[in-house]
């Protein structure tokens, strides 16, 4: 049986909302609002200033753009995205009908077609910046006398400043949708349970936000889940799974005190903090540091007390450790607490409670009194 926590911040869901009154401005400029999500649901972005995004060339540009935002079926929608990119590739709004592509994807259970449509909306995205950052340092060098003439010519001209608030605001929005992406990917990856891809992907998405907490937790896990098979290989990943576990918890205090964290539940600070010491519990226990790995175990259940795998691998810790009346605790609980460790938990009590006793009897008894213990 194979047996996995759930990365600490869930899968990323990532959507992407826009609105007619927004983009409506004289059909010259639309002003996208990207929403990020780490736990099924996170606070929409304030919208971009409207002298800065993307720009319709034409009215059927824009048109056509609008039918991809307003379509509701997910397979419309991608077959009205794609239709979209086909006909103007060099549209500004590539990176959004990209990104309603990944969407649409998720929403039809197609991780492997989202995990594509995320890699070329970042590739859009990366290169709509550019365009921009190209502009701005091309209207750095323009005089007012030169701006005066090319607004004689065009009344909507527009001229980009990269020090202003308008242009690094959407700079700022710009990189929190590639980050997202990026989680979106490593999500993908993990529903294809391809746990190759999900760490390089992850080590991708911490060389462009080194310290997102949500890519460390993710990435420490899945390295300590998955620990290869060769014993080099294996020292090797898990000496990089502390590293990150260890820069995720110096990063936790902080993060909990943070505006990032303000709307989540008390349940959910929980959930992480006892996610992230289990994650170092576990990496301790493939490196045999058995008392160090107890010690992060019984630290992650004080934040969440009735984890049945947490109690599953602490037995396993204490058997190693040849704490056999320990382990049968700890393996009690995870049984009593029932998931997807029960049976691996149960036949390894079993084993360990007849070697004491002698017999079976009086098991099912043991398992009620242990779970009877939990959060005490």
């Amino acid at each position: 049986m194979s047996m996995r926590k759930a990365a600490a911040f869930g899968a990323t869901v990532f959507a992407l909302t826009l609105t007619a009154s927004t983009l409506a401005a004289g059909q010259q400029q639309g002003q996208p609002q990207g929403r990020r999500n780490q736990q099924q649901q996170a606070p929409q972005q304030a919208p971009a200033p409207q002298n800065v995004g993307p720009v319709a060339q034409s009215k059927d540009e824009f048109d056509s753009f609008m039918a991809v935002q307003n379509e509701q079926t997910p397979a419309k929608k991608v077959e009205l995205a794609e239709g979209f990119i086909g006909k103007y590739p060099n549209s500004d709004f590539v990176l959004y009908a990209q990104t309603f592509r990944v969407g649409a994807y998720g929403q039809m259970g197609k991780p492997k077609e989202a995990v594509e449509a995320a890699q070329q909306a970042i590739d859009a995205t990366i290169k709509f910046g550019e365009k921009l950052v190209a502009k701005a340092d091309g209207d750095s060098k323009l005089t007012e006398k030169d701006k005066e003439a090319l607004r004689k010519k065009d009344k909507n001209a527009i001229f980009l400043d990269k020090n202003a608030p308008q242009f690094q605001a959407f700079m700022n929005q710009s990189e929190g949708r590639i980050l997202a992406l990026y989680q979106t990917i490593i999500a993908g990856y993990q529903q294809l349970n391809d746990a190759p891809k999900v760490i390089e992907w992850g080590d991708k998405a911490l060389g462009f936000k080194p310290d997102d907490l949500n890519t460390l937790a993710i990435i420490s896990n899945v390295m300590a889940e998955r620990p290869p098979t060769n014993e080099e290989e294996k020292t090797k990943q898990m000496k990089r799974a502390e590293e990150l576990a260890d820069q995720a918890l110096d990063q936790l205090p902080k993060f909990l005190a943070s505006t990032d964290a303000a709307n989540m539940t008390a349940q959910g600070k929980a959930e992480l903090t006892s996610q992230l010491y289990y994650t170092r519990g576990l990496i301790y226990l493939q490196q045999k540091k058995l008392g160090a790995s107890q010690q992060e175990f019984l630290t992650a259940l004080k934040s969440k007390p009735a984890d049945p795998i947490t109690y599953y691998r602490l037995g396993i810790a204490y058997i190693q450790d040849t704490k056999a009346d320990l382990a049968m605790d700890s393996l009690g609980k995870s049984v009593f607490l029932k998931g997807v460790s029960e049976a691996n938990a149960r036949d390894l009590l079993k084993q360990l409670y007849v070697q004491k006793n002698k017999s079976e009897q009086g098991l099912d008894d043991y398992v009620k009194n242990a779970g009877a213990k939990i959060g005490q």
